[in-house]
């Protein structure tokens, strides 16, 4: 599962990316993030899911009104 979410004002940013270290069960790295135009972005924090709760966090949030975004960075 990889993939950007952008929050309905448009600062936040979420990037869900497969853990490649987890080696017999899948976790997906949650980064939030806030992209600063001519800066590299402000990282502010990172989880690790399972996959089933990753892809419960992304369907609900998609209903709560985030969107879909190409790489932030």
């Amino acid at each position: 599962m990889d993939g950007w979410l952008q929050q309905p004002n448009g600062r936040n940013v979420l990037r869900f990316h497969r853990d490649p270290a987890a080696r017999y069960k899948a976790y997906v790295f949650i980064d939030r993030g806030e992209p600063i135009p001519g800066q590299p972005a402000l990282l502010k924090r990172r989880e690790r899911l399972s996959r089933k709760w990753a892809v419960e966090q992304w369907q609900k949030l998609l209903k709560a009104g985030w969107r879909r975004v190409e790489p932030q960075w």
